[in-house]
């Protein structure tokens, strides 16, 4: 992991701010010091970085003692979902039907979500943007979006299936899973996104195109679980930790990396929290560290003011959508700094701004969404604010936010989220 370390080093004085090296090598210290709580010891603890196992072992003896229990929907749901994802896949980059630039299929590639065939010219080139109207284009066979959206769901699924059932075959299904797409040398994904949503007659590929990943960071508990569960061998586990090693040292150095960086609104957020976990999965704490720092110092204040407002999201069309997404990555930052002794739930500015006032913002608005004045295109979903308000009740051991979380408990009766996030 040294060539990891070296190139935070280079870029930290962007990453976190003023303090430059400096403040990179007093990170790089403590970092040197620290033990992590998510790399358990007992071997009756699987390693997660974003899931609780305290949690999880609590829906697994409700389950057992009280099957009527909140999380009795939820669990028949993924177990429901887990038999569909037996006989689904497996899936790979390599299936795609259209080649990417670079002439190689094992190079990822996805097109732009909001951007469309231009009415104006006969080839429909260059592709216009509009904003929130998702083009359905992306998520056919000709690109690789939908099947790493199907890979990361049917992993995650098969994987707490496995674990809160006990059901072997559930885990070996999802194994085999993450063999095609990650290690298997014919049909592995390349460890780039140089083509992630391309826009026809613009460019081959864009740096915003690295959100595409974010579903892997849930992929990254589902291995620790697999690995708990003996699914996985010594060896896959290493082969799996070289692809994440290597995917994040591209993340870094790439002009796309650089890119996605730069970026003030959830884009830079989730560029951070995927560095930071894949970098946990690998064990460089110090990434972790530099990572969340630049989190914590640099995402929140830009994009967070002391209302709890995240103004970048609120420009756009989906305002409500983007805002519990953006708050969602936070709460992963939140979670996986847990796992070296940091405290981001808690953490406030100086101006009063974090995580908890732009949670408090958005909750006001559960059971009141016609108050909602923002931007808005089409029907307001509330599956993120319902996870978002289950888990910020499990966080800060507040009822309020499990009561406000409760106006939408039939609509999401069956969520994954009571089984992350059982009533304490």
């Amino acid at each position: 992991m040294v060539p990891l370390l070296r190139c935070l080093l280079c870029l930290c004085g962007f990453l976190i701010g003023t303090g430059g090296l400096a403040e990179a090598t007093e990170s790089t210290a403590s970092a040197d010091k620290m033990t992590t709580h998510c790399e358990h010891t007992d071997p009756n603890q699987p390693n997660l970085y974003l899931w609780n196992p305290e949690n999880l072992n609590i829906t697994r003896t409700r389950l057992a003692n009280t099957p009527s229990s909140s999380v009795s929907k939820a669990y028949e749901r993924l177990l429901r979902n887990a038999e569909k994802a037996l006989i689904s896949g497996p899936f790979s980059v390599v299936f795609k039907t259209k080649t990417p630039p670079s002439g190689n299929k094992q190079d990822y590639y996805s097109t732009a979500p909001y951007w469309w065939p231009n009415p104006a010219t006969k080839d429909g080139l260059p592709y216009i943007r509009k904003d929130g109207v998702t083009n359905p284009d992306r998520k056919n066979s000709d690109t690789d979006r939908e099947s790493l959206g199907q890979l990361s769901n049917n992993v995650v699924t098969l994987s707490l299936a496995a674990y809160l059932s006990g059901e072997v075959r559930y885990a070996q299904k999802a194994a085999a899973l993450l063999r095609v797409w990650f290690v298997d040398e014919l049909t592995s994904m390349n460890p780039n996104l140089n083509y992630a949503q391309a826009i026809p007659g613009v460019t081959d590929g864009r740096g915003v195109g690295i959100i595409d990943t974010y579903s892997l960071v849930q992929v990254i508990d589902a291995i620790g679980l697999l690995e708990h569960m003996t699914a996985l061998s010594a060896g896959e586990i290493a082969g799996l930790k070289g692809w994440f090693t290597d995917y994040t040292l591209w993340l870094i150095t790439s002009s796309n990396g650089m890119d996605e960086r730069k970026r003030s609104n959830n884009h830079g957020i989730y560029y951070d929290l995927q560095v930071a976990v894949f970098a946990a999965f690998v064990g460089d704490y110090t990434a972790v560290k530099v990572m969340l720092d630049s989190i914590k110092n640099r995402r929140i204040p830009s994009q967070i003011n002391a209302k709890g407002q995240l103004p970048a999201e609120l420009k756009r069309t989906k305002s409500f959508h983007y805002t519990a997404f953006t708050i969602r990555g936070l709460m992963d930052a939140a979670d996986l700094a847990e796992c070296i002794g940091e405290d981001l739930w808690m953490h406030t500015t100086p101006k009063g701004a974090g995580l908890q006032a732009a949670i408090d913002f958005q909750a006001t608005y559960a059971g009141k969404l016609d108050a909602w004045k923002f931007k808005r295109t089409g029907t307001i979903k509330t599956e993120h604010l319902f996870t978002n308000l289950l888990r910020a009740a499990d966080a800060y051991k507040t009822d309020s936010y499990r009561q406000k979380a409760l106006v939408y408990q039939r609509t999401h009766s069956s969520s994954l989220a009571w089984l992350l996030y059982p009533e304490y």
